[in-house]
């Protein structure tokens, strides 16, 4: 099927896994739509963002779907309704990526201000700015737990949080270049990156080698 409605380059895209019947977009057009996976009918249009829509996820349970944009600000949205169910505003520069916690009650958004902020669900509150790195962030993410938060940055680095703290536990350094993606395993014990100086590292997060 084709998922057509948007009116402006289409830019990211999501399933609500683990069901796998909706699939969301976001747009240049400033827009995200959710769309009924079976059928490609587009099952509602997300309007309230002032800039393009970069970034979106849902949350572990399906009932929301976050959005990020460049009018420096996250959205939540009840998936069902349509509804904006928050704005989540802080970040002084785009908002470029989302990551819900396993349990769903916390997010973490990475910005092009060169921090990270983790927000509380239910309040819609930022609980801890992540303010260390030099460079713009390319993404940021909770491990499996939610007891650590890994961020990298166009400033050539990964860092490890405790996302309790306002200070990293630990910086990895080796890169040469900008580092555009992270990702922890299942468990939490190791942390990947990639980067534009042409190689992936693998960080073993016990004990911070490489």
């Amino acid at each position: 099927m084709t998922l057509k409605g948007h009116k402006n380059i289409v830019y990211c895209l999501a399933f609500n896994n683990p069901f796998g019947d909706r699939i969301a977009t976001g747009s240049f057009d400033k827009t995200a739509k959710i769309w009924d996976a079976s059928s490609g009918e587009c099952m509602t249009t997300l309007k309230g963002h002032q800039g393009e829509v970069v970034c979106l996820t849902f949350d572990p349970h399906a009932n929301l779907l976050a959005t990020g944009a460049m009018d420096n600000t996250a959205k939540l949205w009840d998936v069902e309704t349509g509804k904006e169910y928050v704005t989540l505003r802080g970040h002084e520069a785009e908002v470029v990526s989302l990551n819900f916690s396993a349990e769903g009650d916390r997010i973490i958004t990475g910005s092009f201000d060169a921090t990270a902020k983790i927000w509380d669900i239910r309040t819609g509150q930022s609980v801890n700015t992540l303010d260390e790195h030099t460079g713009e962030l390319s993404n940021a993410m909770f491990d499996f737990t939610a007891d650590y938060v890994a961020t990298c940055s166009l400033d050539r680095t990964c860092k490890l949080w405790d996302p309790r703290q306002p200070r990293s536990v630990f910086t990895y350094l080796g890169h040469s270049d900008e580092v555009f993606d992270i990702a922890f395993n299942s468990t939490g014990t190791k942390l990947a990156s990639v980067s534009a100086d042409g190689t992936g590292r693998v960080y073993n997060v016990v004990d911070n080698s490489t």
